[in-house]
């Protein structure tokens, strides 16, 4: 295969323009336009460069991607919960309702919800979810001399998505969590139901 002649790689790139090769490179030029013309059909005038052409594919490309991230986070998500799952849910919920959470300290802003997870290899546990607005830090849990990671963290009464982060790269569902859903990413979240104090 022949060295693509220079003045043609100058046109090509779009350094000069087309009435400046001689005429035996001119036909060369044409081939490369319908060439582009079939890869790039459109109205527009054929781009003067390969370059350009790979930039602005790049850059829709670019566009696609960040207009798919964009609707992934303004657009609704349907959540499945198996009725069994709900039902657990719910009468967890029954269930600190009746028991009351006396025990813990009471504050006007949520309620203290406890977060308790075995990890005695790890080094680091934290604990993200909607009430971290999902930082990758997450809020750390104090380890306990039985390997036993711990946290208290007041959270408002409601629904409530979340993970744990060990070692600050595994997302781990809480395994003793009463209800799980998809994240939409190919892992599970933990659903917790923080039930509303009783007024004293």
């Amino acid at each position: 295969m022949k060295p693509e002649p220079e003045l043609l790689s100058r046109y090509l790139d779009g350094e000069i323009e087309l009435d400046r090769l001689p005429p035996e490179l001119r036909a060369e030029a044409a081939r490369f336009e319908r060439l582009v013309g079939v890869l790039d059909p459109g109205p527009s005038r054929l781009p003067p460069s390969v370059k350009e052409t790979i930039m602005r594919r790049l850059r829709s490309e670019h566009r696609d991607v960040w207009r798919s991230v964009r609707a992934w986070a303004i657009e609704p998500v349907t959540v499945r919960i198996r009725p069994a799952a709900a039902a657990l849910a719910v009468a967890a919920a029954g269930a600190l309702v009746a028991v009351g959470i006396s025990a813990w300290p009471r504050s006007p802003e949520g309620v203290p919800t406890r977060f308790i997870y075995v990890a005695p290899q790890a080094s680091r546990v934290a604990v993200t979810g909607d009430f971290a607005r999902w930082d990758p830090d997450g809020i750390p849990l104090q380890r306990r001399a039985d390997g036993v990671w711990v946290a208290e963290i007041e959270l408002a009464p409601g629904l409530h998505h979340y993970v744990f982060i060990v070692d600050g790269t595994e997302w781990r569902p809480d395994p003793n969590a009463v209800s799980r859903v998809d994240d939409g990413f190919g892992r599970q979240n933990s659903v917790l139901l923080v039930a509303p104090r009783r007024s004293t």
